[in-house]
Parts: C-alpha cells; sequence; structure tokens
C-alpha cells in the first residue's frame, strides 16, 4: 500500500495523492507496480526496494547516486497459531532510502510504531526532515525492542512456574523458542549498533550536532537492549538445562511412585492367587481362614504402604 504525505505551510501533515518535492513516502506490503511507479518518479534503483523487502535482510547501508538506502531491523510478534510451531518473535527489515528531495520508508509487513511515528507519536517534524524522521524511526526501533524484551521476559516467567511440576516438554520449547527470538534480536541489535556508528561519522548522511546528540542516545538503547538480550540468552540456556533435568526427575518421581504402587499390590495378590488355586490347602474349608488371609493381606498392604510412605517414595 503507497501512502505519500506532505506538509503545508502551517507544518500539518497531509496525506496526498502524487509524489512531490520534499514528500515523504511510505510503502507497506507494496505491490509491484508501486515499487515501479515510486522507482521511476524518483530515480531509485529497484534493488533497493528488493532488499527493503527480503526478510532476511540485516542492518546496513548502501548508496547508489544520489540515492542512499538504510536497512534496519525491527522486532514483530508473530500471530499465535503461527507461534505454535516456531519462534514467537522475529525481526522484520525496514528500509529507508534518502533521495535528494525525499524519504522513502519501506516494510514488508504492517508496524505499527511507523504509524504512530507518522502521527507525531515520537516527536514533531516536517516532510522534508528526512534525517530528523531517520533518527524518530531509529528512536521507535528501539522502544519496540525494549517492549519485546519485557514481553519475553514475562512469558519466560510463565513458562518457568508451570514446568516446575511439568511431566511433558511442552513448556521446554516454549524456552527454545523465545532462546531463538533472542538469537535473531541479538544479531539485528549487533548489527544496527556498527550502522549507527557509521551513521554518526557523517560520511554518507549529513548529521548536525544535534541530531548527532540524538542519535548518540539512541545508539545508547541499543547497546543496552544488545546487553540486556545477550544477558537473558545466557540466563535461558542455563534455565533450559536446568529445567531439563528438572523434567526428568519429576518422570522419574512418578515412575518410582508407580513401581512403590506394584509392589504393594502384588504381595496381596501373589497370596490371593495362591489360595485361589484349584488344589487342596489346609483349613481350605473353614470359614476363618478366608478371614485371617484377608486380614493377613489388608495388613501387609497397610505395612507396606506406611513404610514407603515413610521412605518418601509414595510422594512427589
Amino acid at each position: 500500500m503507497l501512502h505519500i504525505y506532505k506538509s503545508d505551510a502551517q507544518g500539518t501533515l497531509l496525506n496526498v495523492k502524487e509524489i512531490t518535492h520534499n514528500s515523504l513516502v511510505y510503502l507497506e506490503n507494496p505491490t509491484a507496480e508501486e515499487i515501479q511507479s515510486t522507482a521511476k518518479t524518483l530515480n531509485i534503483p529497484l534493488d533497493f526496494f528488493e532488499d527493503s523487502l527480503d526478510k532476511n535482510e540485516l542492518p546496513r547501508i548502501e548508496k547508489s547516486g544520489q540515492a542512499s538506502l538504510i536497512v534496519v531491523n525491527a522486532p514483530v510478534r508473530v500471530s499465535e497459531e503461527s507461534a505454535k510451531a516456531g519462534v514467537p518473535y522475529k525481526t522484520a527489515p525496514i528500509g529507508l532510502i534518502h533521495t535528494q528531495d525525499n524519504l522513502v520508508i519501506v516494510a514488508r509487513e504492517k508496524l505499527p510504531f511507523i504509524g504512530d511515528l507518522i502521527k507525531g507519536k515520537y516527536g514533531d517534524f516536517q516532510s522534508f526532515m528526512k534525517t530528523r524522521i531517520s533518527l524518530l524511526l531509529f528512536k521507535a526501533v528501539s522502544q519496540a525492542f525494549d517492549s519485546s524484551l519485557h514481553q519475553i521476559n514475562h512469558q519466560v516467567s510463565g513458562l518457568q512456574k508451570k514446568i516446575k511440576s511439568s511431566y511433558h516438554n511442552n513448556e521446554l520449547f516454549g524456552l527454545i523458542n523465545l532462546n531463538k527470538s533472542l538469537v535473531y534480536f541479538s544479531t539485528s541489535l549487533s548489527a544496527m549498533s556498527i550502522l549507527y556508528k557509521r551513521l554518526m561519522e557523517g560520511v554518507d548522511i549529513k548529521i548536525h550536532d544535534e541530531e548527532k546528540t540524538r542519535l548518540n542516545d539512541i545508539l545508547i538503547d541499543i547497546q543496552q537492549s544488545a546487553e540486556i538480550t545477550e544477558m537473558r540468552r545466557e540466563s535461558l540456556s542455563n534455565l533450559m538445562d536446568a529445567y531439563a533435568a528438572i523434567i526428568h526427575n519429576n518422570l522419574n518421581s512418578v515412575l518410582k511412585m508407580l513401581t512403590t504402587l506394584t509392589i504393594v499390590m502384588i504381595i496381596p495378590t501373589m497370596i490371593g492367587s495362591i489360595f485361589s488355586m484349584n488344589v487342596a490347602l489346609p483349613y481350605e474349608e473353614e470359614w476363618i481362614s478366608t478371614v485371617v488371609i484377608s486380614i493377613a493381606m489388608v495388613a501387609i498392604s497397610a505395612f507396606l504402604v506406611v513404610l514407603f510412605y515413610k521412605k518418601k517414595y509414595l510422594r512427589l
């Protein structure tokens, strides 16, 4: 979908129909026709759009003629149905194409924070402020990573509570998938840290001192998110090792209890089987023998139950 914005004389951002001088262009999951039209109007290489829509593209910067492409990655939460079969979070590329007079934002899927950016949630801007809009987008991406890391931490806490009494691998697989998401985050954050350091040099795009200060603050946030991601990856790996052992111990406890119950039941079963055989046995015609045997079976079972309970064989 193609969205075109331009600021009027009062600085209000308006949605317009055609790309003109100092327009802000936003392509959300664009069609081939929209890409061709935008590329032709602004004289942008088609490779820039293809790279921006490549789901495996990592943060980087590229220049061709008067156009520059900056690719960043943003965290995306996967739908619940898809998350059941894979990772709950992934990263999606966002392309920022700087031309001489325009800025083009390209995203392969709908990202809510881009809409918030255009609405002015992250700061005021006008459509001709290409560098400022880019920095505000970097800020939005940084906050999106912080929010996603907080949600992952909350999910890990929930899985921790379940896994303490679990005998299955579902919760463990949940931790594994969250760890995979953190791997995606770590790769993207490290690449964006390098990208922002390069942008700080002001070689690829012009950055004023005030904007350098803002970019430096964003760089610090990204580096902190990268450090938090690495710490949580390490912590999660240790948790998976520990809880794999816990699940194994829980299963052993169940098997131990079932084995104990089998022993408790097998003694009276053997006694009952012996006295039920079709052979002559002492006192088999005396009614008292049935009472004595029944009492003996109950007494032996009770004794074994008490014994095994004290030995903690009948406790999970």
